[in-house]
């Protein structure tokens, strides 16, 4: 195993799973069942082939040289449009976005070991926050070999409790597959509606994508494990949707706290408690050591920019940017502003994945010597349309975004169980008011740090090399 590319297939694929897979998975199918009725699984199943068409984008990219680099949304955004500070803007987001889960992860599990440990919430929230970085500081074996540690038990558990539920699976449950007048007159529509929120459930899924620098034969290897990555995230969530509803009534699934655990337990003949104590506590932490990858990596990929973020540190020590992103969701929690960091995760992360997708689509006709350097090549037509439907994927989960209140569409994520922590009052409010301008105000401070860094490399003669120095042959 190499020293400086520790990490293999599988670790990649349990990365792209942290957040996919977090505490909400044990309520699946909560907040989609409203909509689709018994015919949910096919909402999940589309969704998963949805957002595939922006991990299709990811994979481009990924299997070019640009997957020897950390952050891969720069890296693209800016190599295509021919633009460091478009790419630096594109990927800001993600930063804040990221930092804002990460923060509330970790106030989740304060919460939680408060109630074992003589400390505050906080305080236990800032000790959990200081594990993870510590963890990231022994380096990227490390990371990933916790992230096996617990993403691997928590699919083990979510597969035995599939196959336990489904044997009790009632089919009578799925007759009518459409049993209210709207579902009936208008099952399209109502799929639809129900794919849509779906989408939410797939945050993070690009964590895979992040440790691509680290990662052993990258642009082979990576490129697969992320497409693997979101077929098993959608094949649980399919699964989990189909057993449940075949387990629990759709007309009585409202009454059932955790619907999948439920209909789990009852296969099973244990309580609940059993399944969700445990399962919540690993999925959180699992979901926390990936998320931890994102702004980290992120950050170091805006070297060019920013010069000196990347610089590597002695094992046990965290280097700049794993160093900035702990302090940021460090203050994040010790000012108790979770809810208000959360305005900009799910915005952040959507404007990175439809920047991506929007120059996977161009890229053959912008940027031809770099798209002839990609091993996963589809035919340009091919490509233009997948990454289209990329854009439109995102765009539209965008639209929800500003058009629902931050608790509405944060519930539809995986990590719903974090936000017991947070007053819902901070999040029970206009997105008008609240997610646009954190992301405005957010990409002002992004405006502001490549002004103040061009300020900086002017001062001290630093060079860059052309953009296209990434992939020239």
């Amino acid at each position: 195993m190499s020293r400086d590319r520790p990490l293999g297939f599988g670790h990649v694929v349990v990365l792209s799973l942290g957040l996919p897979l977090g505490a909400g998975v044990f309520s699946l199918p909560h907040g989609v069942e409203n909509l689709g009725g018994p015919a949910t699984p096919v909402a999940y199943l589309v969704g998963t082939l949805a957002v595939c068409a922006v991990a299709v984008a990811y994979a481009v990219y990924l299997s070019s040289p640009l997957a020897e680099r950390d952050g891969i949304v720069y890296a693209a955004v800016s190599r295509t449009w021919g633009s460091r500070p478009l790419g630096f803007l594109a990927a800001w987001p993600t930063v804040g976005a990221y930092v804002a889960v990460l923060a509330a992860l970790a106030a989740a599990l304060g919460r939680t070991f408060s109630l074992l440990v003589p400390l505050s919430p906080t305080a236990t929230a800032m000790a959990v926050l200081a594990v993870v970085v510590a963890v990231h500081a022994l380096g990227p074996a490390a990371a990933a070999r916790a992230q096996l540690a617990t993403t691997g038990p928590l699919v083990a558990l979510l597969a035995v409790m599939a196959v336990a539920a489904l044997l009790a699976v009632a089919p009578d449950n799925f007759s009518p597959l459409f049993p209210t007048p709207t579902l009936r007159e208008r099952p399209l529509a109502s799929l639809g509606a129900a794919t849509v929120v779906t989408l939410f459930g797939f945050v993070g899924f690009d964590a895979g994508a992040a440790a691509s620098s680290v990662t052993r034969n990258p642009r082979r290897t990576v490129p697969r494990a992320t497409l693997v990555g979101v077929l098993i995230a959608g094949l649980v969530a399919t699964v989990a949707a189909f057993v449940t509803l075949g387990v629990i009534p759709w007309t009585r699934l409202v009454f059932a706290p955790a619907p999948f655990a439920n209909a789990a337990a009852s296969g099973l003949g244990v309580g609940v408690e059993l399944l969700v104590v445990p399962g919540t506590v690993l999925a959180t932490a699992a979901a926390a050591l990936a998320t931890a990858w994102l702004p980290t990596r992120t950050l170091r990929g805006f070297a060019e920019v920013v010069p000196g973020v990347d610089r590597d540190t002695r094992p046990g020590l965290p280097d700049p940017a794993l160093a900035v992103t702990g302090l940021l969701a460090g203050v994040v929690v010790a000012l108790d502003a979770v809810g208000q960091a959360l305005y900009l995760s799910l915005a952040g992360v959507f404007v990175g994945y439809a920047a991506l997708a929007a120059s996977a689509a161009v890229l053959p006709f912008l940027r031809p010597a770099l798209y002839r350097r990609c091993r996963l090549r589809p035919p340009t037509p091919a490509l233009a349309l997948v990454a289209t439907v990329g854009v439109v994927t995102a765009a539209v989960v965008l639209v929800r975004v500003v058009a629902l209140d931050p608790a509405t569409s944060l519930g539809f994520t995986r990590w719903t169980p974090a936000l017991a922590a947070v007053d819902e009052a901070v999040l029970v409010r206009d997105p008008l008011s609240t997610v646009v301008p954190a992301l405005l105000l957010w990409e002002l401070l992004g405006v502001a740090v490549v002004a103040v860094a061009a300020d900086y490399r002017a001062d001290r003669g630093v060079d860059r090399p052309p953009l296209t120095a990434a992939y020239d042959e």
